[in-house]
């Protein structure tokens, strides 16, 4: 293993998966695919890039690979998984005969996890990259090895088969392959350098932002916590995400809509309330200018199974 430094950060390409891989998965919280697939689409050899809305597991059952993490290299072998969260920068280079799966979660999924782990364990471990080779782990830990590729298949099965359901059993499957790599990584004995001061601010506005979307905070409060002004809080949201800070707050804030109006059977004005608006027509105007119709168009199209894709706005 050996460390690598001087990260150009805003050139790094941020890839979303949905939009530049598969269209009809641009709005879903989990996707799931067999690395074969994406190798033929971008490529075995894939150059430094990351995801800043997104966290990624690699599982491969055969080959090898070579992989860049952040400031850290690794070369290894199958079975194993690495782990990537948001805005990491990451490349890596698969063996002709590497085969497995690449599960990509949307970073609100994994947010909702954590929120309900004990004294923050969880909220600490998925903040750093983890590589694991899964023949390695020995003792009480090998029956969970064992576990996460059956896990990960599972999945995978789940996710192509269109069983009825779905809403409820993929989440609680990521979940479930989420606490096995949790338990699969080691933390680090010191903080991994991931780069630039600018880097970092950002990953700390976009943890601000998931503990403060619902109170509706100005942007010129993220950036006193930030001890930032609010235009150079802006200038690396632009850089760095390609989106204005206002549009990721603006961003969370429709992600929860969306999951409340999928996953649970809440009236839009009990929603309107959990999510800070003290005016449920204002907050449906809202909605709608983001995703391109009235929530309970949205709701009644997931339940019919129609296409929700809208003509999203980030401004």
């Amino acid at each position: 293993m050996g460390a690598k430094s001087g990260w150009n950060w805003v050139l790094i390409p941020n890839i979303d998966i949905g939009k530049t891989y598969d269209q009809r998965y641009k709005d879903a919280d989990i996707h799931i695919d067999a690395l074969s697939k994406l190798s033929d689409f971008f490529g075995r050899d894939m150059p430094v890039h990351r995801h800043d809305r997104f966290y990624q597991i690699h599982w491969l059952k055969s080959g090898g690979v070579d992989v860049q993490l952040g400031d850290h290299s690794y070369r290894g072998v199958a079975p194993l998984f690495f782990f990537t969260p948001p805005a990491i920068p990451h490349s890596f280079k698969m063996d002709k005969a590497s085969a497995g799966l690449v599960l990509t979660v949307r970073r609100e999924v994994v947010h909702r996890l954590v929120a309900g782990s004990e004294e923050g364990a969880l909220e600490k471990r998925f903040s750093y990259p983890v590589f694991n080779e899964l023949h390695s782990v020995g003792g009480a830990l090998s029956r969970e090895a064992e576990k996460l590729p059956m896990l990960m298949e599972l999945l995978a099965d789940e996710f192509f088969a269109l069983r009825p359901g779905q809403k409820h059993t993929l989440p609680a499957l990521v979940n479930l392959i989420l606490v096995s790599v949790f338990r699969l990584s080691h933390l680090p004995e010191r903080t991994i350098p991931f780069g630039q001061e600018e880097m970092k601010i950002f990953q700390s506005f976009n943890k601000l932002i998931e503990l403060n979307y619902k109170k509706h905070w100005p942007l010129a409060t993220f950036a006193l916590e930030l001890n930032v002004s609010p235009s150079r809080l802006a200038d690396i949201c632009r850089r760095l995400s390609g989106s204005s800070s206002k549009s990721l707050v603006y961003e969370r804030q429709i992600e929860e809509a969306k999951w409340q109006l999928i996953y649970t059977a809440r009236a839009i004005n009990s929603i309107s309330d959990e999510l800070g608006y003290k005016d449920a027509a204002y907050f449906c105007r809202f909605f709608t200018r983001k995703v391109g119709c009235s929530p309970r168009e949205f709701r009644r199209r997931i339940l019919l199974g129609e296409d929700v894709s809208g003509t999203e706005s980030t401004a």
